[in-house]
């Protein structure tokens, strides 16, 4: 018996589940991700296409919004890797991101501490999609 891997079952490994583009990294309000699928557990959350080299955002990525639900990114996530727009950083995924199984349609990043001048950057929510 031969079995067809898909990039969209979970046999096939992980997918693109959500994006934010152009996220405001000088802002600590919520920004919605809306995830593309209603059973899914997390597998990689990637940061890149930064505006300005990031020196001072910190924060994370949570199930409910103002900083509420559980934190599937902590709020502890600096992301001063991100130096320029050639640069990509993963973030560390909690460990209720990665073991538990979700069903937000909208997860929210939200900073703790802003950049201190403009600045974005393009998020990338991976995952295996169970739905």
């Amino acid at each position: 018996m031969s079995y067809s891997h898909s990039p969209f079952s979970p046999l096939g490994g992980a997918r693109l589940l959500g994006k934010l583009l152009a996220a405001n990294m000088n802002s600590t309000a919520d920004q919605a991700i809306l995830i593309n699928s209603a059973n899914y557990r997390l597998t990689k959350v990637v940061v890149r296409n930064v505006s300005t080299s990031l020196t001072l955002a910190a924060g994370g990525i949570y199930t409910t919004t103002s900083k509420g639900g559980s934190a599937v990114v902590a709020a502890a996530q600096v992301y001063s890797g991100l130096t320029g727009a050639t640069k990509a950083l993963d973030l560390t995924i909690a460990a209720v991101g990665n073991t538990d199984m979700r069903t937000e349609t909208t997860l929210y990043f939200s900073l703790t501490t802003a950049q201190g001048g403009a600045a974005t950057a393009d998020i990338y929510i991976y995952g295996e999609d169970y739905s």
